[in-house]
């Protein structure tokens, strides 16, 4: 019997596909995200995005944003 005449590609193919797609989706996605945090020039990058906006906020001075900046460019 074909069960509707969809046979092999009925719901449980498409919903089988689905998942397939959702699966590559997330291990693409894992596998990046550990590619770029291991590189240390994003890291240092982020470090002094963070060390902007935290002068920018007004949450450190302007020397203690000198001396880490420094030392972030080191």
């Amino acid at each position: 019997m074909m069960y509707g005449g969809y046979g092999m590609f009925g719901w449980g193919g498409i919903l089988g596909l689905i998942l397939i797609v959702i699966a590559a989706y997330f291990i693409i996605k894992y596998i990046s995200d550990n590619k770029n945090a291991s590189d240390p020039v994003i890291k240092k990058d982020n470090a002094i995005d963070l060390l902007n906006e935290r002068y920018a906020k007004g949450e450190i001075d302007e020397e203690e944003y000198n001396k880490k900046k420094k030392i972030l460019k080191d």
